[in-house]
C-alpha cells in the first residue's frame, strides 16, 4: 500500500512541476490591466499541490522507515477481494488525475466554457452523484461561480 502511496505522491509532484512552466510564462497583474494577474492562481493552487503532495510523500517514506504499517497494510490488502482493489473507488484518484488532464488538453480545443462544464460532470459522477437533480445544481453553481468571480469580481476576461 506505501508503494502506491508513494507513487502517488511522485506523480502529484511531477505533474505540479510540469504545470508551473507554463504558469510562469503567464504575465502578472503588472503586464495586465486587472487587479489580479492571470498567473496568481493557478500558481497558488501549484505551489499548494507542491507542499501536499511533498507532505504527503515525506510522511509515507517516514512511515515506511517505521515499518508501522507493513503488517496492518498486508493485513488490509489481503481482507479486501480482487474485484474491490481494481474498482473505481479504489483508483478514483488516478481517474480524477486523468480527468484534469483531459480538461486542460479540452479546455484548448473546446474553449473554457465547455470544458469547465464537462469536467464538472465527470467529477461529480465521480465523486459519487447518480441523480441528475445534484449532478446539474453542481454544474450550475461551479459555472455561475466561475463566471461571477473571474468575470465580474476579477476583471479576468475567460478564454
Amino acid at each position: 500500500m506505501q508503494a502506491k502511496v508513494t507513487l502517488f505522491a511522485i506523480a502529484i509532484l511531477l505533474l505540479a512541476l510540469v504545470g508551473l512552466v507554463p504558469t510562469l510564462q503567464l504575465p502578472s497583474a503588472e503586464e495586465v490591466s486587472t487587479f489580479i494577474g492571470p498567473r496568481l492562481w493557478p500558481l497558488t493552487l501549484l505551489i499548494i499541490l507542491l507542499g501536499l503532495g511533498s507532505f504527503l510523500l515525506l510522511t509515507t517514506w517516514r512511515s515506511a522507515r517505521r515499518g508501522s504499517n507493513q503488517e496492518a497494510s498486508r493485513d488490509a490488502e489481503a481482507e479486501v477481494p480482487a474485484a474491490r482493489r481494481f474498482s473505481l473507488e479504489a483508483n478514483r484518484h488516478w481517474w480524477l488525475m486523468a480527468g484534469t488532464l483531459a480538461y486542460t488538453l479540452l479546455m484548448q480545443a473546446i474553449g473554457f466554457l465547455p470544458a469547465t462544464i464537462v469536467f464538472t460532470l465527470f467529477c461529480t459522477w465521480l465523486l459519487g452523484a447518480r441523480h441528475w437533480g445534484p449532478i446539474l445544481a453542481t454544474v450550475t453553481v461551479a459555472i455561475v461561480l466561475i463566471q461571477g468571480v473571474f468575470s465580474f469580481l476579477l476583471g479576468i476576461p475567460l478564454p
